[in-house]
């Protein structure tokens, strides 16, 4: 097993619940809304969410075993095409959006800065740089949800994919 600290494996296991939960918010808000842009930026954030989890739940494992930090390939979040392009949203689904949009941005502010204190805390090289491409990647995150907002309360249409 590799030396590393209680207090790592703690925090990757707390990352991994963080993302599983990321994951169930994003798939629970595309539910909540029809085809569009919207339903596709929460399904791609899911699918965004779990790979992260994936990616924890890998070097969990490595960490325990007899391996060390892994090697972590970073992936950007871009818009998907979708099929019939904007969609005006009405008041109460404007609402619904509003709302994940909010909690969703302060959720991937909290991811990063727990990625970079994490990334501060080991030594191992390819560890440091899989914990800052993650904060990167929740920072890229936070970005594009903080634009949407901008659109929906300006324009009130998500503009994902267009």
């Amino acid at each position: 097993m590799v030396e590393c600290s209680k207090t790592v494996l703690d925090a990757i296991k707390l990352g991994m619940d963080e993302e599983k939960k990321a994951s169930e918010f994003y798939a629970d808000a595309a539910a909540k809304l029809p085809a569009g842009p919207g339903k596709a930026l929460f399904t791609q954030l899911t699918e965004f969410e779990i790979g992260h989890f994936n990616a924890l739940q890998e070097l969990q494992n490595s960490l325990t075993g007899n391996s060390c930090y892994i090697t972590y390939e970073s992936a950007l979040l871009e818009p998907v095409g979708v099929e019939g392009g904007r969609v005006k949203l009405d008041g109460d689904v404007q609402k619904t959006i509003l709302d994940i949009l909010t909690i969703g941005i302060r959720n991937e502010k909290n991811a990063g800065r727990a990625y970079r204190e994490l990334a501060a805390e080991i030594e191992d090289p390819n560890g440091v740089q899989m914990f800052e491409k993650m904060a990167k990647e929740e920072d890229q995150h936070a970005r594009i949800l903080e634009d949407q907002l901008y659109d929906v309360k300006n324009q009130g249409e998500l503009v994902w994919g267009d």
